[in-house]
C-alpha cells in the first residue's frame, strides 16, 4: 500500500493531522503559503477547554445582529461594508441561531471533546515540549444575571457531558484567587479541569518533532492548482513545482473555501477575525486563564506574558489591523481590573479563524472524491480540538473509519 500524503496547510491542524499520519506510517509533507502556524494558530488565548466549546451560531443573535452592525466594541461584529459579498453567509449562520441547532452543534462538540486532555498528555509523553497548564478556568462577571446564566450553563453541561460541576464563588473569593481582580465584579466560577496552553509553543513543538522524525516541511509554497483524474486528484501545483501523492489533506483554515473551489467544492467558510494583545513582563500577574463574562473576552497568563484578547469581526479575508477594535479589547478587560496592566512591551495581533455558518468544523472526504479530504472550520476552538482533529484525520486517511462519531461534521452537508 503507497502512503503517501501531502497536507495542505500548516497551522495547527495540519500539524497535528501530519503527526498521527507519520505515527500511521505515512510519508508526509506538510505545504504552507507562509510560514509554519503563522495565521490563526498564533496569537490566540490558547485555551484548552472542552466545557466551553459550543456553536458560534446560539438563540438570540438574530435580534442583537443589526446593534451589532453599528458596534464596533462589540462581541461579534459585521463590517457593513462586508455585508454585500457575505450576506449569504450570514444569512446561513442567522438559520442556525436556534435551540434545535445549537444543541445539535453543543452534542457534536462535546463529543470529540471526550478524548482532548488525554491526547494532549500523550503529546507530552510523546516529546512534545510546550507550555500547558493546568490551573483550571475561572470565569467573572460583573453583572449577576451573566453569573447566573454562566452558572446554569455549566451545571447544564456537567450534566450533559461529564464535565466538572462549577465550583460558584462570591467576589471576594474571585478575589482571593486572583487580587487583581476589580471589586466590580460580583462573583465567578472556576472550571478546575480545565487547561490552557501557549498556542506558539505547541505549533512549534509540532514543527521540531515532525523535523527531527523526517516529515517534509515546505513553507512559502502556495498551491495555485490540483490535477485531477476522474475522482482522484493526482497532483498538486505552486507556481514552480507539481507534488504528486496517494492523498491529499486540505487544512487551510480560513483560505480553505477558496482552495476548495479549486476541488469544484463550495465550502461556506468565513474568516471570524479575533483580536489579542500580548504584554511582555506585565506588571499585573494571574494565576489563571480569565475568561470576563460580560465583554466575551479573555486573559491568557504565560510565562513572561499575559495576552488579552477577544472579539469576532466578519469583514472577509483581510488582516488590516483596525486600531478601534484592538482597544476595544483594552477597554474590555480593564473594566474587570483594579489597575491598568502594563508591560515591557506589546504585540498587538489579529488572525482569522475559519468559520462555518453551523459553527462546526469539517472533517472528511472532499464530495466526489476517493483520495482528497478536508480538515477545517473550527473556529474559536482549533487549539483545543487539534489532537482530536489530527487523529481523527489520520484514522480516516488510514482506514475509512474512526470511532469517533463524525456525522454532523460531514463535508457533504453543506451540498444537501
Amino acid at each position: 500500500m503507497n502512503k503517501n500524503v501531502i497536507i495542505i496547510g500548516g497551522g495547527i491542524i495540519g500539524l497535528s493531522s501530519g503527526y498521527y499520519l507519520y505515527q500511521n506510517g505515512y510519508n508526509v509533507t506538510i505545504l504552507e503559503k507562509g510560514d509554519f502556524a503563522n495565521a490563526c494558530s498564533k496569537g490566540n488565548q490558547g485555551w484548552v477547554c472542552p466545557a466551553l466549546h459550543t456553536p458560534v451560531p446560539e438563540p438570540g443573535l438574530v435580534g442583537s445582529s443589526i446593534k451589532w452592525l453599528m458596534k464596533k466594541d462589540s462581541p461579534l461584529y459585521i463590517k457593513p461594508s462586508a455585508v454585500p459579498r457575505l450576506s449569504g453567509w450570514v444569512s446561513q449562520f442567522l438559520k442556525h441561531c436556534n435551540e434545535k441547532d445549537f444543541k445539535a452543534g453543543k452534542d457534536a462538540l462535546h463529543s470529540l471533546s471526550n478524548s482532548t486532555f488525554k491526547l494532549y498528555d500523550s503529546l507530552k509523553a510523546d516529546g512534545l515540549n510546550f507550555e500547558m497548564h493546568r490551573e483550571g478556568m475561572l470565569f467573572v462577571f460583573l453583572n449577576n444575571n451573566e453569573l447566573k446564566q454562566g452558572i446554569n450553563k455549566f451545571i447544564q453541561g456537567s450534566k450533559l457531558y461529564g464535565h466538572e460541576p462549577p465550583t460558584i464563588l462570591s467576589g471576594d473569593e474571585v478575589r482571593k484567587l486572583e487580587p487583581n481582580i476589580s471589586n466590580k465584579v460580583v462573583g465567578g466560577l472556576l472550571l478546575k479541569e480545565q487547561r490552557h496552553v501557549n498556542p506558539e509553543s505547541v505549533s512549534k513543538a509540532f514543527v521540531e518533532i515532525l523535523k527531527s522524525r523526517g516529515v517534509c516541511l515546505r513553507s512559502n509554497t502556495e498551491v495555485t492548482e490540483i490535477e485531477r483524474q476522474d475522482n482522484k486528484i493526482m497532483a498538486i501545483m505552486s507556481d514552480e513545482e507539481r507534488f504528486e501523492a496517494d492523498t491529499f489533506l486540505l487544512t487551510a483554515g480560513a483560505w480553505s473555501g477558496y482552495l476548495a473551489k479549486k476541488f469544484d467544492y463550495n465550502l461556506p467558510i468565513q474568516a471570524g477575525k479575533g483580536y489579542s494583545i500580548t504584554i511582555n513582563n506585565p506588571t499585573l500577574k494571574f494565576k489563571h486563564p480569565i475568561y470576563l463574562g460580560d465583554t466575551k473576552a479573555g486573559i491568557s497568563p504565560y510565562k513572561g506574558s499575559a495576552r488579552i484578547g477577544g472579539t469576532m469581526e466578519l469583514s472577509g479575508i483581510n488582516l488590516s489591523m483596525d486600531k478601534n477594535r484592538i482597544q476595544g479589547v483594552r477597554n474590555s478587560v480593564s473594566k474587570y481590573l483594579n489597575e491598568e496592566l502594563r508591560g515591557d512591551s506589546e504585540i498587538e495581533w489579529t488572525g482569522m479563524r475559519p468559520m462555518t455558518p453551523d459553527g462546526l468544523p469539517v472533517l472528511g472526504l472532499i464530495p466526489n472524491f476517493k483520495n482528497a479530504f478536508v480538515a477545517t472550520g473550527h473556529g474559536m476552538v482549533g487549539v483545543s480540538m487539534a489532537p482530536t482533529t489530527g487523529k481523527i484525520m489520520a484514522d480516516l486517511i488510514n482506514s475509512g473509519t474512526t470511532d469517533f462519531d463524525i456525522e454532523p461534521f460531514d463535508p457533504n452537508r453543506f451540498t444537501k
